[in-house]
């Protein structure tokens, strides 16, 4: 009998540890939830302000290049009148500089490896220097 009175004592702090067990596992799956719910909510907020940060380099390159843009239609206007007997090589000149800036922009963009980022730069970038080769009297 005495070594029945040990299984079941046995048995029994086995089934008191295994209750214990238990009650550490839901404590632990209901932590785990919170974290994820906290991870989910801390992604959202990363996500919304990465959108939040593109447009503001998306408005920062617009004004930047309106800003260079008003620059160089200030300088064009204060340095001659517009005709159309303006040599090639003043034109080409003209373009290098205004457009140079933007080169040095494409050249960064690892063609490999495309971002959205890097889209919506090139896009710009395109955008800018169509918008030049116009003023400059191309026609499209």
């Amino acid at each position: 009998m005495n070594g029945n009175g040990v299984n079941r004592e046995g048995f029994l702090a086995a089934r008191d540890t295994i209750e214990a067990l238990k009650g550490t596992l839901e404590c632990l799956e209901v932590n785990l939830s919170q974290e994820r719910d906290a991870n989910e909510g801390l992604n959202l907020t990363i996500e919304a302000l990465r959108k939040e940060n593109e447009n503001l380099q998306e408005k920062a390159f617009q004004l930047e290049a309106e800003i260079v843009s008003l620059k160089q239609e200030a300088k064009d206007s204060g340095d001659r009148k517009k005709d159309d007997s303006v040599p090639p090589s003043e034109i080409r000149a003209e373009l290098e500089k205004k457009l140079g800036f933007y080169y040095k922009d494409l050249k960064n963009v690892d063609e490999k490896n495309l971002t959205a980022e890097d889209s919506e730069t090139l896009y710009h970038i395109l955008t800018y220097t169509f918008k030049t080769l116009k003023k400059a009297g191309l026609k499209f």
